[in-house]
Protein backbone atom coordinates (compact mmCIF):
# COMPACT_ATOMS: atom_id res chain seq x y z
CA UNK A 1 0.00 0.00 0.00
CA UNK A 2 0.90 3.60 -0.69
CA UNK A 3 -1.29 4.96 2.00
CA UNK A 4 -3.30 3.42 4.83
CA UNK A 5 -6.02 5.12 6.44
CA UNK A 6 -7.29 3.66 10.05
CA UNK A 7 -10.37 3.31 12.30
CA UNK A 8 -12.38 6.54 10.18
CA UNK A 9 -15.92 6.65 10.51
CA UNK A 10 -16.74 6.32 6.84
CA UNK A 11 -19.99 8.04 5.14
CA UNK A 12 -19.57 6.56 1.55
CA UNK A 13 -20.92 9.17 -0.29
CA UNK A 14 -24.04 6.61 -1.37
CA UNK A 15 -26.58 7.90 1.96
CA UNK A 16 -25.49 4.61 3.58
CA UNK A 17 -25.13 4.47 7.22
CA UNK A 18 -21.70 5.27 8.71
CA UNK A 19 -19.48 2.36 9.78
CA UNK A 20 -15.85 1.98 10.94
CA UNK A 21 -13.25 0.48 8.29
CA UNK A 22 -10.00 0.90 7.28
CA UNK A 23 -8.89 1.93 4.22
CA UNK A 24 -6.22 1.27 1.84
CA UNK A 25 -4.91 3.18 -1.06
CA UNK A 26 -1.98 2.24 -4.11
CA UNK A 27 -0.91 4.44 -6.47
CA UNK A 28 -4.31 6.91 -7.20
CA UNK A 29 -7.04 3.99 -6.36
CA UNK A 30 -9.24 2.74 -3.52
CA UNK A 31 -8.04 -0.98 -2.97
CA UNK A 32 -8.94 -2.04 0.28
CA UNK A 33 -11.76 -1.35 2.73
CA UNK A 34 -12.51 -3.33 5.83
CA UNK A 35 -10.74 -4.39 9.39
CA UNK A 36 -7.42 -5.88 8.71
CA UNK A 37 -4.82 -3.92 9.05
CA UNK A 38 -1.59 -3.59 6.09
CA UNK A 39 1.62 -2.13 5.83
CA UNK A 40 2.04 1.06 3.88
CA UNK A 41 4.53 4.32 3.05
CA UNK A 42 2.70 6.62 5.14
CA UNK A 43 -0.88 6.02 7.37
CA UNK A 44 -3.05 7.80 8.75
CA UNK A 45 -4.68 7.82 11.97
CA UNK A 46 -8.14 8.79 11.75
CA UNK A 47 -9.92 7.63 14.62
CA UNK A 48 -12.54 9.78 15.61
CA UNK A 49 -12.77 11.35 12.70
CA UNK A 50 -15.11 11.74 9.65
CA UNK A 51 -14.11 10.21 6.27
CA UNK A 52 -16.25 11.01 3.01
CA UNK A 53 -15.56 10.84 -1.00
CA UNK A 54 -14.19 14.31 -1.81
CA UNK A 55 -16.16 17.34 -1.96
CA UNK A 56 -17.55 18.17 -5.94
CA UNK A 57 -18.07 21.18 -6.44
CA UNK A 58 -20.94 21.52 -8.92
CA UNK A 59 -20.67 25.18 -10.01
CA UNK A 60 -17.29 26.78 -10.07
CA UNK A 61 -15.61 30.07 -12.05
CA UNK A 62 -12.03 28.76 -12.29
CA UNK A 63 -11.54 28.67 -16.11
CA UNK A 64 -9.33 31.84 -16.23
CA UNK A 65 -7.88 31.57 -12.01
CA UNK A 66 -6.71 28.06 -12.22
CA UNK A 67 -4.27 28.27 -14.35
CA UNK A 68 -2.98 31.95 -12.25
CA UNK A 69 -3.49 29.83 -9.12
CA UNK A 70 -3.35 26.22 -9.45
CA UNK A 71 -2.72 26.30 -5.73
CA UNK A 72 -6.77 27.16 -5.79
CA UNK A 73 -6.28 27.32 -1.76
CA UNK A 74 -9.64 28.17 -0.97
CA UNK A 75 -11.32 25.40 -2.99
CA UNK A 76 -8.83 22.29 -1.74
CA UNK A 77 -8.64 24.10 2.12
CA UNK A 78 -12.32 23.39 2.16
CA UNK A 79 -12.43 19.94 1.04
CA UNK A 80 -13.00 20.37 -2.51
CA UNK A 81 -11.31 17.76 -4.98
CA UNK A 82 -13.60 18.07 -8.11
CA UNK A 83 -15.06 21.27 -9.75
CA UNK A 84 -17.50 21.76 -13.05
CA UNK A 85 -16.27 24.91 -14.61
CA UNK A 86 -17.94 26.38 -18.01
CA UNK A 87 -20.78 27.66 -15.79
CA UNK A 88 -22.95 30.85 -16.96
CA UNK A 89 -22.16 30.79 -20.12
CA UNK A 90 -18.84 31.30 -19.73
CA UNK A 91 -15.52 29.22 -20.62
CA UNK A 92 -12.13 29.10 -20.81
CA UNK A 93 -12.57 28.19 -25.11
CA UNK A 94 -13.68 28.96 -27.66
CA UNK A 95 -12.27 32.78 -27.63
CA UNK A 96 -12.10 34.08 -30.90
CA UNK A 97 -13.11 37.42 -32.15
CA UNK A 98 -14.85 39.59 -29.86
CA UNK A 99 -14.96 36.76 -26.90
CA UNK A 100 -11.24 37.38 -26.76
CA UNK A 101 -11.59 40.80 -26.89
CA UNK A 102 -14.12 40.87 -23.91
CA UNK A 103 -11.51 38.22 -22.03
CA UNK A 104 -8.00 39.98 -22.38
CA UNK A 105 -8.08 42.21 -19.63
CA UNK A 106 -8.99 39.30 -17.50
CA UNK A 107 -6.52 37.40 -18.95
CA UNK A 108 -3.92 40.33 -18.75
CA UNK A 109 -4.80 41.02 -14.99
CA UNK A 110 -3.60 37.49 -14.01
CA UNK A 111 -0.48 37.58 -15.79
CA UNK A 112 -1.06 34.89 -18.46
CA UNK A 113 -0.57 34.79 -21.87
CA UNK A 114 -3.42 34.48 -24.56
CA UNK A 115 -5.10 31.69 -25.98
CA UNK A 116 -8.10 30.54 -28.08
CA UNK A 117 -8.81 26.94 -28.58
CA UNK A 118 -9.82 23.73 -26.40
CA UNK A 119 -6.91 21.90 -27.11
CA UNK A 120 -4.43 25.27 -26.22
CA UNK A 121 -6.34 25.73 -23.21
CA UNK A 122 -6.39 21.86 -22.04
CA UNK A 123 -2.07 22.00 -22.81
CA UNK A 124 -1.99 25.48 -20.39
CA UNK A 125 -3.98 23.83 -17.60
CA UNK A 126 -1.64 20.49 -17.55
CA UNK A 127 1.36 22.51 -17.48
CA UNK A 128 -0.32 24.45 -14.52
CA UNK A 129 -1.14 21.32 -12.68
CA UNK A 130 -3.76 22.05 -10.58
CA UNK A 131 -4.49 20.52 -6.84
CA UNK A 132 -8.22 19.96 -7.64
CA UNK A 133 -9.78 17.98 -10.84
CA UNK A 134 -11.44 20.25 -13.55
CA UNK A 135 -14.19 19.40 -15.25
CA UNK A 136 -15.93 21.66 -17.81
CA UNK A 137 -18.80 22.61 -19.67
CA UNK A 138 -19.23 24.54 -22.86
CA UNK A 139 -20.46 28.16 -22.23
CA UNK A 140 -23.26 29.44 -24.78
CA UNK A 141 -21.86 32.96 -24.09
CA UNK A 142 -18.44 31.88 -25.98
CA UNK A 143 -19.91 30.15 -28.83
CA UNK A 144 -22.43 32.77 -29.94
CA UNK A 145 -19.98 35.29 -28.88
CA UNK A 146 -17.68 33.88 -31.52
CA UNK A 147 -20.63 33.33 -33.90
CA UNK A 148 -22.50 36.35 -33.71
CA UNK A 149 -20.76 38.74 -31.45
CA UNK A 150 -22.39 40.48 -28.84
CA UNK A 151 -25.33 42.03 -31.27
CA UNK A 152 -28.69 41.81 -30.08
CA UNK A 153 -29.82 39.74 -33.03
CA UNK A 154 -31.68 36.74 -33.43
CA UNK A 155 -29.72 33.41 -34.68
CA UNK A 156 -30.50 32.57 -37.94
CA UNK A 157 -30.48 28.82 -38.89
CA UNK A 158 -26.98 28.84 -41.03
CA UNK A 159 -25.07 30.86 -37.43
CA UNK A 160 -27.37 28.01 -34.86
CA UNK A 161 -25.73 25.38 -37.62
CA UNK A 162 -22.34 26.69 -37.11
CA UNK A 163 -22.92 26.93 -33.26
CA UNK A 164 -23.86 23.19 -33.18
CA UNK A 165 -20.53 22.26 -35.41
CA UNK A 166 -18.50 24.19 -32.71
CA UNK A 167 -20.38 22.73 -29.62
CA UNK A 168 -20.29 19.25 -31.35
CA UNK A 169 -16.16 19.40 -31.64
CA UNK A 170 -16.16 20.31 -27.83
CA UNK A 171 -18.46 17.70 -26.68
CA UNK A 172 -16.39 14.89 -28.74
CA UNK A 173 -13.20 16.26 -26.85
CA UNK A 174 -14.89 15.36 -23.49
CA UNK A 175 -16.53 18.40 -22.26
CA UNK A 176 -19.50 17.47 -20.14
CA UNK A 177 -22.10 19.41 -21.35
CA UNK A 178 -23.54 23.28 -22.59
CA UNK A 179 -24.15 26.46 -20.04
CA UNK A 180 -25.90 29.29 -20.63
CA UNK A 181 -25.77 32.98 -18.93
CA UNK A 182 -29.62 34.06 -20.02
CA UNK A 183 -28.94 37.03 -18.31
CA UNK A 184 -25.48 38.51 -19.84
CA UNK A 185 -24.57 39.29 -22.86
CA UNK A 186 -24.36 37.64 -25.45
CA UNK A 187 -26.55 35.00 -24.21
CA UNK A 188 -29.32 37.31 -23.20
CA UNK A 189 -29.90 37.84 -26.48
CA UNK A 190 -30.63 34.64 -27.45
CA UNK A 191 -34.15 33.14 -27.53
CA UNK A 192 -35.78 29.59 -26.66
CA UNK A 193 -35.56 28.14 -30.44
CA UNK A 194 -31.83 28.51 -30.44
CA UNK A 195 -30.98 27.19 -26.91
CA UNK A 196 -33.05 24.20 -28.17
CA UNK A 197 -31.25 23.64 -31.36
CA UNK A 198 -27.86 23.58 -29.51
CA UNK A 199 -29.40 21.70 -26.59
CA UNK A 200 -30.43 18.73 -28.65
CA UNK A 201 -26.91 18.53 -29.87
CA UNK A 202 -26.22 17.26 -26.30
CA UNK A 203 -28.09 14.27 -26.52
CA UNK A 204 -26.14 12.00 -28.94
CA UNK A 205 -23.00 12.79 -26.10
CA UNK A 206 -24.80 12.42 -22.97
CA UNK A 207 -24.08 15.97 -22.21
CA UNK A 208 -26.01 18.24 -20.34
CA UNK A 209 -27.68 21.45 -19.71
CA UNK A 210 -26.70 24.16 -16.96
CA UNK A 211 -28.27 27.19 -17.41
CA UNK A 212 -27.98 30.39 -15.21
CA UNK A 213 -32.20 30.89 -15.44
CA UNK A 214 -33.40 34.43 -17.82
CA UNK A 215 -34.49 35.70 -14.22
CA UNK A 216 -34.52 34.27 -10.78
CA UNK A 217 -36.63 37.46 -9.61
CA UNK A 218 -39.32 39.23 -11.07
CA UNK A 219 -39.74 36.29 -13.51
CA UNK A 220 -38.48 33.70 -11.75
CA UNK A 221 -41.46 31.02 -12.99
CA UNK A 222 -41.52 31.97 -16.56
CA UNK A 223 -37.82 31.61 -16.62
CA UNK A 224 -37.97 28.50 -14.76
CA UNK A 225 -40.79 27.24 -17.27
CA UNK A 226 -38.45 27.92 -19.90
CA UNK A 227 -36.15 25.85 -18.48
CA UNK A 228 -38.22 22.97 -18.00
CA UNK A 229 -39.48 23.08 -21.54
CA UNK A 230 -35.93 22.68 -22.87
CA UNK A 231 -35.47 19.92 -21.42
CA UNK A 232 -38.95 18.35 -22.46
CA UNK A 233 -38.08 19.48 -26.19
CA UNK A 234 -34.70 18.29 -26.05
CA UNK A 235 -34.73 15.14 -23.85
CA UNK A 236 -31.69 15.91 -22.22
CA UNK A 237 -30.83 16.80 -18.37
CA UNK A 238 -31.12 19.50 -17.03
CA UNK A 239 -29.46 21.72 -14.49
CA UNK A 240 -30.51 24.91 -12.60
CA UNK A 241 -27.34 26.92 -11.94
CA UNK A 242 -27.48 28.61 -8.33
CA UNK A 243 -31.73 27.80 -7.66
CA UNK A 244 -32.96 31.10 -5.89
CA UNK A 245 -35.82 33.27 -5.03
CA UNK A 246 -34.12 36.92 -5.19
CA UNK A 247 -35.70 39.82 -4.13
CA UNK A 248 -37.71 40.06 -0.67
CA UNK A 249 -40.31 40.53 -2.97
CA UNK A 250 -40.08 37.08 -4.69
CA UNK A 251 -39.70 35.11 -1.62
CA UNK A 252 -43.18 34.16 -1.77
CA UNK A 253 -42.25 32.37 -4.99
CA UNK A 254 -40.51 29.04 -3.69
CA UNK A 255 -43.56 26.87 -3.20
CA UNK A 256 -43.95 27.63 -6.72
CA UNK A 257 -40.59 26.89 -7.86
CA UNK A 258 -40.95 23.60 -5.94
CA UNK A 259 -44.14 22.84 -7.78
CA UNK A 260 -42.63 23.02 -11.34
CA UNK A 261 -39.67 21.03 -10.44
CA UNK A 262 -41.38 18.24 -9.42
CA UNK A 263 -43.75 18.30 -11.41
CA UNK A 264 -41.35 18.08 -14.34
CA UNK A 265 -39.73 14.91 -12.38
CA UNK A 266 -43.19 13.34 -12.28
CA UNK A 267 -43.18 13.88 -16.58
CA UNK A 268 -39.41 12.40 -16.69
CA UNK A 269 -37.82 15.11 -17.60
CA UNK A 270 -34.80 14.89 -15.25
CA UNK A 271 -33.97 18.18 -13.45
CA UNK A 272 -31.52 18.96 -10.70
CA UNK A 273 -30.03 22.05 -9.38
CA UNK A 274 -27.08 23.81 -7.55
CA UNK A 275 -27.02 26.27 -4.36
CA UNK A 276 -24.80 28.07 -2.52
CA UNK A 277 -25.33 28.02 1.39
CA UNK A 278 -25.38 31.47 1.63
CA UNK A 279 -28.33 34.84 1.21
CA UNK A 280 -25.86 37.16 -1.00
CA UNK A 281 -24.97 36.95 -4.07
CA UNK A 282 -22.47 38.02 -6.27
CA UNK A 283 -22.11 39.44 -10.02
CA UNK A 284 -20.91 42.31 -11.72
CA UNK A 285 -22.28 45.33 -11.73
CA UNK A 286 -23.76 46.02 -15.13
CA UNK A 287 -25.61 43.02 -15.09
CA UNK A 288 -28.76 44.80 -13.45
CA UNK A 289 -28.57 47.49 -16.82
CA UNK A 290 -31.15 46.37 -19.31
CA UNK A 291 -30.22 44.43 -22.17
CA UNK A 292 -29.89 47.19 -24.49
CA UNK A 293 -27.44 49.21 -22.64
CA UNK A 294 -25.05 46.25 -22.35
CA UNK A 295 -25.29 45.59 -26.39
CA UNK A 296 -22.06 45.08 -28.05
CA UNK A 297 -18.32 45.66 -27.74
CA UNK A 298 -17.03 47.54 -24.26
CA UNK A 299 -16.49 50.59 -26.09
CA UNK A 300 -20.32 50.44 -27.47
CA UNK A 301 -21.24 50.22 -23.98
CA UNK A 302 -19.17 52.86 -21.94
CA UNK A 303 -20.10 55.50 -25.14
CA UNK A 304 -23.74 55.11 -24.23
CA UNK A 305 -23.02 55.25 -20.47
CA UNK A 306 -21.31 59.01 -21.03
CA UNK A 307 -24.82 59.55 -22.55
CA UNK A 308 -27.11 62.12 -20.22
CA UNK A 309 -30.42 61.06 -21.89
CA UNK A 310 -29.31 57.20 -21.18
CA UNK A 311 -27.75 58.12 -17.52
CA UNK A 312 -31.56 59.60 -17.08
CA UNK A 313 -33.44 56.57 -17.74
CA UNK A 314 -30.70 54.49 -15.42
CA UNK A 315 -31.93 57.05 -13.07
CA UNK A 316 -35.75 56.23 -13.26
CA UNK A 317 -34.93 52.49 -13.28
CA UNK A 318 -33.09 52.87 -9.88
CA UNK A 319 -36.05 55.22 -8.50
CA UNK A 320 -38.21 51.91 -9.54
CA UNK A 321 -36.12 49.87 -7.59
CA UNK A 322 -35.85 52.47 -4.58
CA UNK A 323 -32.60 53.00 -1.98
CA UNK A 324 -33.37 49.26 -0.57
CA UNK A 325 -31.71 48.11 -3.43
CA UNK A 326 -28.70 50.21 -3.38
CA UNK A 327 -28.18 49.62 -0.20
CA UNK A 328 -28.47 45.69 -0.55
CA UNK A 329 -25.41 46.23 -3.34
CA UNK A 330 -21.91 45.99 -1.31
CA UNK A 331 -18.65 46.52 -3.76
CA UNK A 332 -16.30 43.43 -3.90
CA UNK A 333 -14.20 44.20 -6.45
CA UNK A 334 -13.22 47.30 -7.74
CA UNK A 335 -8.93 47.50 -8.63
CA UNK A 336 -8.88 50.99 -9.76
CA UNK A 337 -10.25 52.24 -6.42
CA UNK A 338 -9.86 49.29 -3.91
CA UNK A 339 -11.00 52.04 -0.78
CA UNK A 340 -14.64 51.49 -2.00
CA UNK A 341 -14.14 47.76 -1.79
CA UNK A 342 -16.36 45.99 1.37
CA UNK A 343 -18.72 49.27 1.01
CA UNK A 344 -22.42 49.49 0.19
CA UNK A 345 -23.74 51.84 -2.48
CA UNK A 346 -25.87 53.35 -0.48
CA UNK A 347 -23.07 53.74 2.12
CA UNK A 348 -20.93 55.92 -0.59
CA UNK A 349 -23.38 57.98 -2.64
CA UNK A 350 -26.70 59.73 -2.32
CA UNK A 351 -29.36 58.18 -3.92
CA UNK A 352 -30.30 61.23 -6.15
CA UNK A 353 -26.84 60.64 -7.63
CA UNK A 354 -26.59 57.23 -7.59
CA UNK A 355 -27.12 56.94 -12.01
CA UNK A 356 -23.97 58.97 -12.82
CA UNK A 357 -22.18 57.37 -9.63
CA UNK A 358 -22.51 53.92 -11.23
CA UNK A 359 -22.11 54.96 -14.82
CA UNK A 360 -18.92 56.50 -13.59
CA UNK A 361 -17.83 53.67 -11.68
CA UNK A 362 -18.35 51.39 -14.51
CA UNK A 363 -16.40 53.76 -17.43
CA UNK A 364 -12.96 54.02 -15.17
CA UNK A 365 -13.27 50.54 -14.51
CA UNK A 366 -13.57 49.18 -17.93
CA UNK A 367 -16.40 47.81 -16.57
CA UNK A 368 -14.88 45.52 -14.56
CA UNK A 369 -16.80 46.26 -10.98
CA UNK A 370 -18.25 42.99 -8.62
CA UNK A 371 -20.57 43.34 -6.22
CA UNK A 372 -22.28 41.17 -4.29
CA UNK A 373 -26.22 41.55 -3.51
CA UNK A 374 -27.73 40.80 -0.20
CA UNK A 375 -31.54 39.79 -1.16
CA UNK A 376 -32.42 36.42 -0.56
CA UNK A 377 -34.19 34.46 2.18
CA UNK A 378 -32.50 32.50 4.85
CA UNK A 379 -35.39 30.11 5.36
CA UNK A 380 -36.00 29.62 1.59
CA UNK A 381 -32.03 28.66 1.61
CA UNK A 382 -32.87 26.25 3.88
CA UNK A 383 -36.15 24.93 1.96
CA UNK A 384 -33.53 24.83 -1.17
CA UNK A 385 -30.41 23.31 0.79
CA UNK A 386 -32.83 20.31 1.78
CA UNK A 387 -34.25 19.41 -1.71
CA UNK A 388 -32.79 15.55 -2.47
CA UNK A 389 -31.79 17.14 -5.96
CA UNK A 390 -30.31 20.23 -4.97
CA UNK A 391 -26.49 19.98 -4.65
CA UNK A 392 -23.62 22.24 -3.45
CA UNK A 393 -21.61 24.83 -5.46
CA UNK A 394 -19.55 27.69 -4.75
CA UNK A 395 -20.03 29.97 -7.35
CA UNK A 396 -16.91 30.88 -6.87
CA UNK A 397 -13.14 30.73 -8.81
CA UNK A 398 -10.14 29.31 -7.31
CA UNK A 399 -8.33 31.73 -5.43
CA UNK A 400 -5.59 31.94 -2.54
CA UNK A 401 -4.75 34.01 0.17
CA UNK A 402 -1.58 34.64 -1.35
CA UNK A 403 -0.27 35.64 -4.57
CA UNK A 404 -1.73 37.05 -7.92
CA UNK A 405 -5.70 35.60 -7.57
CA UNK A 406 -5.88 37.84 -4.05
CA UNK A 407 -7.66 40.36 -5.17
CA UNK A 408 -10.74 42.32 -4.04
CA UNK A 409 -13.45 41.26 -1.31
CA UNK A 410 -15.34 38.46 -2.70
CA UNK A 411 -17.99 36.33 -1.68
CA UNK A 412 -16.56 34.35 1.41
CA UNK A 413 -18.33 30.97 -0.30
CA UNK A 414 -15.19 30.60 -2.56
CA UNK A 415 -13.08 30.01 0.95
CA UNK A 416 -16.44 28.47 3.39
CA UNK A 417 -19.57 27.13 1.45
CA UNK A 418 -18.48 23.40 1.97
CA UNK A 419 -17.93 23.86 5.89
CA UNK A 420 -20.64 26.07 6.50
CA UNK A 421 -23.78 23.75 4.83
CA UNK A 422 -21.80 20.80 7.34
CA UNK A 423 -21.85 22.72 9.72
CA UNK A 424 -24.58 25.70 10.52
CA UNK A 425 -27.14 23.58 8.11
CA UNK A 426 -26.73 19.58 9.02
CA UNK A 427 -25.13 19.56 12.22
CA UNK A 428 -26.61 22.56 13.92
CA UNK A 429 -29.63 23.03 12.36
CA UNK A 430 -30.11 19.81 11.08
CA UNK A 431 -32.35 20.37 7.97
CA UNK A 432 -31.35 16.79 6.47
CA UNK A 433 -28.84 13.80 7.82
CA UNK A 434 -25.01 14.18 7.35
CA UNK A 435 -25.37 10.84 5.11
CA UNK A 436 -27.90 12.67 2.92
CA UNK A 437 -25.79 15.46 3.07
CA UNK A 438 -22.64 13.86 1.68
CA UNK A 439 -24.32 12.53 -0.88
CA UNK A 440 -25.36 15.93 -1.94
CA UNK A 441 -21.70 16.73 -2.12
CA UNK A 442 -20.27 14.01 -3.78
CA UNK A 443 -21.99 10.60 -5.52
CA UNK A 444 -25.26 13.09 -6.76
CA UNK A 445 -23.04 15.71 -8.24
CA UNK A 446 -20.76 12.77 -10.15
CA UNK A 447 -23.93 10.64 -11.21
CA UNK A 448 -25.28 14.06 -12.70
CA UNK A 449 -22.03 14.86 -14.68
CA UNK A 450 -21.11 11.49 -15.17
CA UNK A 451 -17.83 11.91 -13.27
CA UNK A 452 -16.70 8.06 -13.56
CA UNK A 453 -15.49 6.04 -10.44
CA UNK A 454 -15.57 9.24 -8.19
CA UNK A 455 -17.77 10.63 -5.73
CA UNK A 456 -18.16 7.03 -3.55
CA UNK A 457 -15.81 5.43 -1.18
CA UNK A 458 -15.49 1.67 -3.08
CA UNK A 459 -12.84 -0.09 -4.21
CA UNK A 460 -11.54 0.11 -7.52
CA UNK A 461 -12.62 4.19 -7.39
CA UNK A 462 -10.15 7.08 -7.34
CA UNK A 463 -8.90 7.99 -4.42
CA UNK A 464 -10.28 11.37 -3.56
CA UNK A 465 -11.12 11.96 0.24
CA UNK A 466 -11.75 14.59 2.48
CA UNK A 467 -11.28 13.56 6.55
CA UNK A 468 -12.83 15.97 8.79
CA UNK A 469 -13.66 16.66 12.70
CA UNK A 470 -17.27 17.16 13.16
CA UNK A 471 -16.61 18.61 16.74
CA UNK A 472 -13.86 22.12 14.12
CA UNK A 473 -15.43 22.00 11.11
CA UNK A 474 -16.49 25.26 10.54
CA UNK A 475 -16.33 28.22 7.75
CA UNK A 476 -14.48 30.72 9.07
CA UNK A 477 -14.47 33.63 6.12
CA UNK A 478 -16.40 36.60 6.04
CA UNK A 479 -17.88 39.07 3.85
CA UNK A 480 -14.67 41.64 5.80
CA UNK A 481 -12.02 38.70 5.86
CA UNK A 482 -13.12 36.33 3.13
CA UNK A 483 -9.67 34.76 2.47
CA UNK A 484 -10.02 32.83 5.71
CA UNK A 485 -9.56 29.34 5.15
CA UNK A 486 -12.23 26.82 6.79
CA UNK A 487 -11.50 24.49 10.32
CA UNK A 488 -12.00 21.06 10.60
CA UNK A 489 -10.92 19.56 7.60
CA UNK A 490 -7.98 17.45 8.47
CA UNK A 491 -6.67 15.60 5.11
CA UNK A 492 -7.52 16.04 1.57
CA UNK A 493 -6.23 13.82 -0.98
CA UNK A 494 -6.29 13.88 -4.54
CA UNK A 495 -5.84 11.15 -6.98
CA UNK A 496 -4.18 9.22 -3.30
CA UNK A 497 -1.85 11.89 -2.98
CA UNK A 498 -1.97 13.94 0.10
CA UNK A 499 -3.27 17.84 -0.22
CA UNK A 500 -3.63 18.99 2.90
CA UNK A 501 -2.00 17.11 5.78
CA UNK A 502 -3.50 17.81 9.39
CA UNK A 503 -5.04 20.96 8.07
CA UNK A 504 -2.11 22.61 6.22
CA UNK A 505 -1.04 22.64 2.39
CA UNK A 506 1.53 20.36 1.34
CA UNK A 507 2.29 21.41 -1.56
CA UNK A 508 1.10 18.06 -3.81
CA UNK A 509 -0.53 19.35 -6.94
CA UNK A 510 -2.34 16.19 -8.30
CA UNK A 511 -5.42 17.26 -9.81
CA UNK A 512 -6.67 16.61 -13.13
CA UNK A 513 -8.37 17.23 -16.14
CA UNK A 514 -11.36 14.75 -16.46
CA UNK A 515 -12.58 14.36 -20.20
Amino acid sequence: MDLFIEKALIFNGLGSPAFEANIGIKKDRIVYIGKEKYSARETINAKGLILSPGFIDTHSHSDFTILADPVAEGKITQGITTEINGNCGVSGFPMFGEVFERRLSEINLLGLKPWNDFKHYIDLLKKAAPSINFITLCGHGNIRGCVIGYKNVKAQKKEINKMKEILKSHLAMGVKGLSTGLIYPPGIFSDTEEIIELAKTLKKFKGIYATHMRSEGEKLLSALEETVFIGMKTGVSVHISHLKTSGKENWWKIEAVFKIIEEAHSNGIKITADRYPYTASQTDLDAFLPSWIIEGSRDDIIKRLKNKNIRNQIKKYLKQRGREFLNSLLISDAAFNRTLEGRRLGEIIDFECSADFICDLLIRSNLQVGVIYFGMSEENLEKILSRPYVMIGTDSSARSSKGITRQGKPHPRGFGSFPRFIKRYVLDKKILSLEEAIRKITFLPAKTFKIEKRGAIKEGYFADIVIFDPAEIEDRATFENPFNTSKGIKYVIVNGEIAVFEGSLTGKRSGRMLL
